[in-house]
């Protein structure tokens, strides 16, 4: 016999109830994320979430999935409105059509997690197993241009993100997934009169084991780090905002001076490395140099400060067209040690894609953006040496990519991460934040400091447990309206030991899909009957 049919009222009620889920999961993520932080709300909206992901029917949990993945995309990701607006001077329309279409793509990773978990339900895979590696593994495979994950939303919490270095931000989120699971099922189970299944009490206690052993690491981490030679730093965040290349012929000479005089105060607080942000040297900086320009040359960087300096640079081989996006670490004596040229170059902003297949085309596009030059990638990540100290450069939005990072501490090992970044693009929106949090887990990740300078804000100093220890303002500069600079002075610790991060993290997704298997051949081995398959 078949159940009585569903009612027209009876099916939209059931999908206001769905779409307020997608609400509540949307709305407790986003204002546990940066700026807002309120990283509770990370459970709430991952219990949502999970919810979602395990409603009865295959279509509905796709469905409400996707919309709370699209809302939070949409609000999270409104910045980039005023970038392209900045940026290329798009139309409105434009710019919506932009976000909006970007935003759906992006929701995919929530679709995609809720398909895959009603689909393994129909395997008798345990949803607490499913839903925290589908997404995990949904956030792994889906690529996006500037990277985020659900796991950013609980970076405050440093012992939940300890995590990282066994998987990278996607262990993040399935520790939170699994989180907000156990808190569903334990209160599916208690409005039940019931108490909780074996299965989730099994699955707490495999969150907090997970929980412990991170805070046993993080201990580990910290008497290590305790020991290791101290390095003093100072960031230069001089708030210039944008420095086209009609700006850098104008104001070049007056640029400088602000970061020479800065270097120098620095000195005066003990700096033992000063770092400038991405591109900040206003001029070419010629890559055969060996060693910087003597006292009294009108392109003198330190003054009379004598300590190391990492600087970024537009470089070019003297008399070439091409240029890099580059970091010079500079030695005590003034040679060049070494320079990092960016790999990871952002689409459209630095480098037009298939511009030798469609050169016509691209030239239109490059057009449009007149005081932006090409960039020329460089051909992989690096360390900068200078004596005991390994530098891991990173630069712009290098740092919130985990691949990019593993690769550099699977081959140079760095003491110390730097970021060099130019956020004024973005001016005093949320996208500065939510980079310094995303970019916070490759500081667990790779167990050393992270050191993060930009040009207007929000530039950093974090350390191996991805603790914030100091921090400097966020400004929306508006170039004829300066605002005073700013100089942030911290120690930093030069920890040597191991991490697993970079060996790990990245085997991390096929550890989820090979676990994920095993529960299908468990589950079809235990199924004694016909499995009811989700519609």
């Amino acid at each position: 016999m078949t159940g009585p049919a569903e009612t027209p009222a009876a099916g939209w009620r059931a999908w206001v109830q769905h779409v307020a889920l997608a609400g509540v999961a949307a709305a407790a993520i986003l204002l546990a994320t940066p700026p807002h932080e309120l990283w509770p709300l990370a459970l709430v909206g991952a219990a949502a979430l999970y919810a979602a992901l395990t409603a009865a029917r295959r279509r509905t949990a796709i469905l409400t999935a996707w919309l709370a993945g699209f809302a939070i995309n949409v609000v999270g990701n409104g910045w980039a409105l005023a970038v392209m607006d900045r940026f290329a001077h798009a139309a409105a329309s434009t710019q919506w059509l932009v976000l909006l279409g970007t935003a759906a793509y992006q929701a995919s990773v929530f679709g995609l997690a809720a398909f895959a978990t009603t689909t393994l339900r129909r395997h008798r895979v345990p949803p607490l197993l499913a839903a925290p590696l589908a997404f995990a593994l949904a956030e792994a495979v889906i690529p996006f241009v500037f990277p985020w994950y659900l796991g950013m939303a609980v970076v405050p919490a440093w012992p939940l993100t300890q995590v990282a270095e066994l998987g990278g931000p996607p262990a993040v989120t399935a520790l939170l997934v699994l989180l907000g699971g156990v808190i569903v099922e334990a209160l599916r189970a208690l409005g039940a009169g019931q108490r909780p299944p074996r299965a989730v009490r099994i699955a707490a206690a495999i969150a907090a084991g997970l929980i412990a052993l991170g805070g046993l690491r993080a201990w580990h981490v910290a008497r290590g780090r305790a020991a290791a030679p101290t390095l003093r730093v100072a960031i230069v965040q001089p708030n210039f905002g944008l420095v086209p290349i009609a700006r850098r012929e104008r104001d070049g000479a007056a640029l400088l001076a602000t970061l020479r005089g800065l270097t120098e105060q620095a000195g005066d607080r003990g700096a033992e490395l000063v770092v400038w942000p991405e591109s900040a040297f206003p001029f070419l900086f010629d890559r055969a140099q060996t060693q910087i320009y003597p006292s009294g040359h009108p392109w003198e960087l330190r003054g009379r400060y004598r300590g190391k300096l990492l600087f970024g640079a537009l470089s070019h081989p003297f008399g070439a067209t091409h240029v890099f996006n580059s970091a010079v670490l500079v030695s005590d004596d003034g040679a060049v040690r070494g320079t990092y040229d960016k790999v990871r170059l952002v689409v459209f902003g630095e480098y037009i894609p298939m511009r030798d297949r469609f050169p016509a085309w691209a030239a239109r596009l490059r057009a449009k953006t007149p005081d932006w030059p090409d960039i020329q990638p460089g051909a992989a990540p690096r360390v900068l040496t200078d004596g005991a100290l390994r530098i891991g450069p990173l630069i712009c939005y290098e740092d919130i990519l985990p691949d990019h990072v593993a690769a550099m501490g699977r081959v140079g090992d760095p003491n110390l991460l730097v970021t060099l970044a130019n956020h004024a693009w973005f001016g005093a929106s949320a996208a500065p934040h939510q980079a310094l949090a995303l970019a916070t887990l490759r500081a667990i990740e790779t167990r050393r400091d992270l050191v993060r300078a930009s040009n207007t804000g929000v530039s950093s100093f974090g350390d191996a447990l991805g603790r914030i220890t100091r921090r400097g303002g966020l400004h929306a500069v508006d170039p004829d309206h300066p605002i005073a600079p700013e100089l942030i002075v911290a120690d930093v610790r030069l920890y040597d030991g191991f991490a697993l991060g970079p060996w790990s993290a990245p085997a991390f997704p096929w550890g989820c899909a090979a676990t994920l298997a095993i529960g299908v051949i468990v589950g079809r081995r235990r199924s004694r009957g016909p499995s009811a398959s989700p519609r």
